[in-house]
């Protein structure tokens, strides 16, 4: 019995050291691993971009904290876009240190670091010259909206004025009188009062002209408001067909996004059938300036980015924005789950300095 007991210690005490062996052999293959990972990005200004042979930007900066702490650095390979994220599935590349948008579709191919950035989708088209504002403008006082404006407010001053003129007709004669003339002399003197210009070469004496005056007096402030607001929206017409209301206006609309992107998605998500999608960004805007298509659907930041070294002023944002984004760092599905908690607590770690909010600043990146 003693010598069975004695067995069964040595037994026990034999596992548990074959099991810290194999848990020691694993931590130092983990750690091997570290240091053969192969780190790639692709170029998303402003986020990170190349001057000189190094990587700037937001997003390299924050991969050189994560190297600060943990001990990963490898030189990272200059992919583009849609080898990243083939590389990323078929495990060719273990980290990308760009930008990509957190969505469910990649979520099954690769794993995302915590979100350090919050975006939308916007639009971007083509800048109008200023001589066209202005010669839309021009032609907006001979559109349809505009007489319709003016007709509607001509015809409620003639129907004080005329209304003005059956009192004081007879009993004011020298200042409104009979026939067309004195008809006009009640319109002149409505549109004057109307507009509270007052010139007083015309004014009722009866009391049955001047309660109507009166009750003139109060309801044309709030007649006035309402026609200036319509004459003011026909003869900018023109100028707001270009804002886009909802995303459904989008669906009547020649809209193009970059192939596989977040807002990519997003379309197919929503049944957008007739969008453009271009494998680059640089393909779209070439199309924009074209006139292929007049509007381009993309992260604001990035859109942004391009209205900014836009020398040549030719495209604009359009104030509209969608899909909510969140950036994150991309990770090969076999990467260790303790090495993703890692680099994902110094990322969040480095967003959280001061350093994180300056460096947002400095390439515009602050949200108002």
């Amino acid at each position: 019995m003693t010598k069975q007991f004695v067995y069964i210690v040595i037994l026990v005490f034999s596992l548990s050291a074959l099991s810290k062996i194999s848990f020691a052999q694993t931590d130092s293959s983990y750690h091997q691993s570290d240091s053969s990972l192969n780190i790639a990005y692709h170029i998303t200004p402003p986020f990170v971009s190349v001057e000189n042979n190094n990587i700037q930007g937001p997003g390299a900066w924050l991969w050189k904290q994560v190297n600060l702490e943990i001990d990963l650095y490898q030189q990272p390979q200059i992919l583009s876009f849609e080898q990243v994220l083939s590389n990323l599935e078929n495990g060719e590349v273990d980290i990308c240190i760009s930008p990509l948008s957190i969505t469910s579709q990649r979520m099954e191919k690769f794993d995302f670091s915590v979100p350090f950035y919050t975006t939308k989708t916007t639009l971007l088209t083509r800048s109008i010259p200023t001589w066209k504002r202005s010669w839309r403008f021009f032609k907006s006082f001979f559109s349809l909206n505009f007489f319709k404006a003016l007709g509607a407010l001509s015809f409620v001053i003639l129907i004080f004025g005329f209304a003005v003129w059956l009192f004081e007709r007879k009993h004011n004669n020298e200042e409104f009188g009979e026939g067309i003339k004195g008809l006009w002399n009640g319109f002149w003197w409505s549109a004057v009062t109307m507009t509270t210009v007052g010139y007083g070469d015309k004014s009722p004496k009866t009391l049955g002209g001047r309660v109507i005056a009166l009750f003139w007096m109060f309801t044309a402030i709030i007649i006035i408001s309402g026609f200036t607001a319509g004459i003011t929206s026909s003869l900018t017409t023109n100028e707001m067909s270009t804002n886009i209301a909802s995303t459904q206006d989008l669906k009547n609309k020649n809209v193009a996004t970059v192939k596989n992107s977040g807002t990519a998605k997003w379309f197919e998500d929503n049944f957008f059938n007739q969008v453009h999608y271009y494998t680059t960004l640089e393909e779209a805007l070439e199309a924009l300036e074209n006139e292929e298509i007049d509007y381009i659907a993309y992260d604001q930041p990035i859109l942004q980015h391009v209205i900014n070294t836009d020398e040549a002023n030719s495209f604009e944002l359009i104030d509209f924005s969608f899909n909510a984004q969140f950036y994150a760092m991309a990770f090969r599905k076999e990467i260790p789950a303790e090495l993703k908690k890692k680099i994902s607590l110094q990322i969040t770690k480095a967003t959280e300095s001061l350093e994180w909010k300056l460096l947002l600043n400095e390439y515009n990146l602050i949200k108002e």
